[in-house]
C-alpha cells in the first residue's frame, strides 16, 4: 500500500539538509520501494514529504542512510496511506 511520510524537524538548518541530501540521494533513488522526495521550508524548520511503496521500504533504507545523521531529539516521521491519487 503506497505510503505519504511527512517528517517535521523544528529547527533544522536547510543548509544541513541540502548537504545531506546530496548524500544520501543516490541510495535513496536506488532504494526498494522509493518513489519521491520533496523538502520544505515550513514554519520554523523543514519538513520532508515522500512516497514510499510502504513503511517497511522507507525504514529499512531510512534507519540506515538518515536516522544516524539526525540530532536525537528529532521528532519520528508520520505515515498516511495514499488512498487517491492523480499522478501521472
Amino acid at each position: 500500500m503506497a505510503t505519504l511520510k511527512k517528517h517535521h524537524a523544528p529547527g533544522f538548518p536547510l543548509d544541513v539538509y541540502r548537504r545531506l541530501l546530496d548524500e544520501v540521494r543516490p541510495s535513496q533513488s536506488a532504494a526498494d520501494g522509493f518513489v519521491s522526495h520533496y523538502g520544505i521550508e515550513e514554519g520554523n524548520g523543514l519538513t520532508v514529504i515522500e512516497v514510499w511503496d510502504s513503511v517497511a521500504a522507507h525504514d529499512a533504507w531510512f534507519d540506515v542512510a538518515v536516522r544516524p545523521e539526525l540530532p536525537p531529539d528529532t521528532p519520528e516521521p508520520e505515515f498516511f496511506e495514499i488512498v487517491g491519487s492523480n499522478a501521472k
